[in-house]
């Protein structure tokens, strides 16, 4: 039977066990402290979604056409009216695309007249019911560099479109101004509208309806730029 010898030596110090325990467990924490903080960064970047990345805006052929008109460098920058007489001819991807493409060669301002829907405020995330009526009412910038959104609340929260006030106001700040209704013929303020505007595009596939837009504009002075 094999036996364990224990030798003293005269004069060493002996260290208590509890104390030996101490030691050994403050040495690991040291050296294991910094190996937990490491893995658990290292799991959480793992885990951490990477962000979206900006996606560029599709453009159709009505979108490029207007591009092109808009950014002719020797046409003075003004107000442009996109108008229809139904939400089918001018779905809000067309005044949201055209608006972002646009904030890339300047400040954009995007006002909504489509008060059924509020749909602007909608596509860019605004809750417009938080607005209070007693502050002061600004545009709203969106998440888009240099594009901000007029909502169409606005109006109803002023009680009145005073819109020759708004873009005398906006064209001090912004380098282009774009309206979207997308029901003019019916809108109670059409005639302010149109003659505030000055010029158009018209968003239209019947022609009798065609007509309608033409005379309203035609009858106002507000030129127009394109038949999409």
């Amino acid at each position: 039977m094999s036996s364990i010898a224990i030798y003293f030596v005269p004069g060493a110090a002996v260290m208590p066990l509890g104390t030996l325990w101490i030691y050994l467990s403050v040495g690991g924490g040291v050296v294991l402290l910094p190996l937990l903080i490491y893995l658990f960064k290292s799991t959480k970047k793992r885990n951490t979604p990477p962000k979206p990345k900006k996606q560029p805006i599709p453009q159709n052929e009505d979108i490029q056409k207007i591009l092109n008109i808009l950014k002719n460098p020797n046409a003075q920058v003004q107000p442009v009216l996109l108008a229809a007489n139904r939400l089918t001819d001018l779905p809000v991807t067309i005044p949201v695309n055209l608006a972002v493409s646009l904030a890339g060669t300047g400040k954009c301002l995007l006002i909504d007249l489509d008060r059924k829907r509020d749909a602007l405020a909608k596509v860019f995330e605004i809750d417009s019911e938080k607005i209070e009526s007693h502050l002061k009412i600004l545009p709203i910038p969106t998440a888009f560099e240099n594009l901000s959104v007029w909502p169409a609340r606005y109006f109803d929260l002023l009680k009145q479109m005073n819109l020759r006030s708004l873009l005398d106001a906006a064209n001090k700040k912004f380098d282009h101004i774009i309206l979207y209704a997308p029901y003019l013929t019916v809108l109670a303020d059409r005639k302010q509208i149109a003659f505030c505007s000055k010029q158009a595009i018209i968003f239209c596939e019947d022609g009798e309806k065609t007509a309608q837009l033409r005379h309203l504009l035609k009858t106002y002075d507000c030129k127009i730029l394109l038949e999409a």
